[in-house]
């Protein structure tokens, strides 16, 4: 099996786990072919963790260090700040581009002013 590519990769390799773990826990199912689908579902698992690291080196670059002093194997990928594009110039300009002048907001129509009550006093 050859590594993770992507998140969608990713996140089929777990679904495929899951179908596989209820076949696995079956008892009537013949030990040859547990035995071999243990073999693929072991290898799955070792690649969906390698790529899970891969995701944490690149965004926490410390834990290279620390997962080659555990013996741990990784996927390599490009860090976060390789994954973000550089802005382009076409962007740019996009950006400073001016638009339509924003309308004002409308007012409210002014309420009638209340008259002041005078018979307060009378209570």
């Amino acid at each position: 099996m050859s590594k993770i590519e992507d998140e969608a990769g990713y996140q089929r390799s777990l679904s495929w786990l899951v179908s596989k773990a209820a076949m696995l826990d079956d008892p009537l199912i013949d030990e040859s072919a547990k035995t071999k689908l243990r073999e693929q579902y072991d290898l799955v698992a070792a690649k969906v963790h390698e790529y899970r690291r891969g995701e944490l080196v690149a965004k926490f670059l410390g834990l290279k260090e620390q997962y080659k002093i555990l013996g741990w194997s990784y996927q390599e990928m490009p860090s976060q700040a390789e994954q973000e594009a550089p802005v382009t110039e076409a962007v740019q300009t996009q950006a400073n581009a001016p638009t339509e002048p924003e309308q004002a907001p409308e007012t409210p129509p002014e309420l009638p002013k209340a008259k002041p009550d005078l018979s307060g006093w009378l209570d």
